[in-house]
């Protein structure tokens, strides 16, 4: 299958979206170590970007550092936000990637959510977001119609409550009135797979279709699962006949709601640093990031996995995660409304 690049991709040339730092230390990360953290676990899309991203960025910092990779499972990536946040040194040595819904989460009322996304520092998105609610071929659940049958609750899959999947199936049950039932407490995307593969759950809302792809490429190719919604602004490419909860809105206050909701999913493959990081290396991880997007190496790597690259500079989700904090107080509050 053909390398698919989404939305600003680039193949070959430059990428001229992002702001590339002036000449640096070439001495400043020599004989170091970058740590990337994965906020889920092993075997699901925020892995499988990461390591990708862990083929080729040491080589694009200055001074060639290795690049490890670390899973740190917990609460819908939430755990590794915090760490990043308040106990992750501020040395440009450990990054993180994590579920983008994270960036509203402080809005929301988030207690757990223990910092400021205006105060992370954003290095890049490897891809933008379209998040999607599938359902198991053979549990009769097929179409976003089959979402409002009545009679026993659609047990729908989850990690934690700051996860896109909790919020999206809350915003479906809350804002439209489907019959689902959320199941919360999976550690990643795998375990949910696992889940909707040994009929404990009937699916899940909030699904990366770049992800399913990549890691479970023969959901896809079998056609052993339904779309039945896409959770994002604007269609992916590939699914032009699924249906947006966007068009679904019933209000002017719910549209406003679900683009602060779905926001994030612009930024869908965030990698982060902690606040505080030294102005030299924010240059540096971000120049590496860039520099990185166009390696062939890792085009390969994303060719062979099946990934999307869609880059987003670090300076975009910046401005990103400002506007968001702008949303109106009503948008937010019915956001806060339809996610509980």
């Amino acid at each position: 299958m053909a390398l698919k690049y989404v939305g600003r991709a680039v193949v070959g040339g430059a990428l001229g979206f992002f702001t590339f730092a002036p000449a640096l230390s070439q001495e400043m990360y020599k004989g170091k170590t970058v740590e990337i953290l994965v906020g889920f676990a092993a075997g699901g899309g925020y892995d499988a970007y990461g390591r990708a991203l862990s083929q080729v960025f040491g080589k694009h910092l200055p001074g060639s550092p290795s690049v490890v990779i670390r899973n740190m499972p917990g609460a819908g990536s939430l755990v590794a936000v915090n760490h990043i946040a308040s106990v992750a040194p501020k040395n440009g040595q450990v990054l993180a990637i994590f579920d983008p819904t994270l960036m509203i989460a402080p809005m929301l009322g988030e207690q757990n959510a223990k910092y400021n996304p205006t105060e992370l520092v954003w290095v890049g998105s490897m891809a933008k977001g379209y998040n999607v609610c599938i359902t198991w071929r053979d549990s009769g659940v097929a179409s976003w119609e089959d979402l409002f049958r009545p009679g026993k609750p659609i047990a729908m899959g989850a990690t934690g409550p700051s996860d896109a999947r909790y919020q999206h199936t809350a915003i479906m049950r809350n804002m439209f009135g489907a019959n689902l039932q959320i199941i919360p407490g999976y550690k990643g995307s795998s375990d949910v797979r696992l889940a909707m593969e040994r009929g404990e759950i009937v699916g899940n809302c909030g699904d990366s279709w770049s992800s399913l792809k990549s890691t479970a490429a023969d959901w896809v190719r079998e056609k052993k699962i339904n779309v039945v919604a896409q959770f994002s602004v604007s269609k992916h490419p590939e699914l032009q006949d699924v249906v947006t909860i966007v068009e679904r809105a019933k209000s002017e206050t719910d549209r406003a709601a679900l683009r602060l909701l779905l926001g994030p999913q612009e930024a869908g493959r965030p990698f982060i640093a902690p606040p505080g990081t030294p102005a030299e290396y924010v240059k540096a991880l971000r120049s590496g990031f860039a520099d990185s997007m166009r390696d062939p190496v890792l085009l390969e790597f994303a060719q062979k996995a099946n990934l999307e690259l869609s880059p987003v500079s670090g300076e975009e989700i910046e401005k990103l995660v400002s506007e968001l904090n702008k949303t109106s107080r009503d948008a937010v509050e019915a956001v806060k409304s339809a996610t509980k």
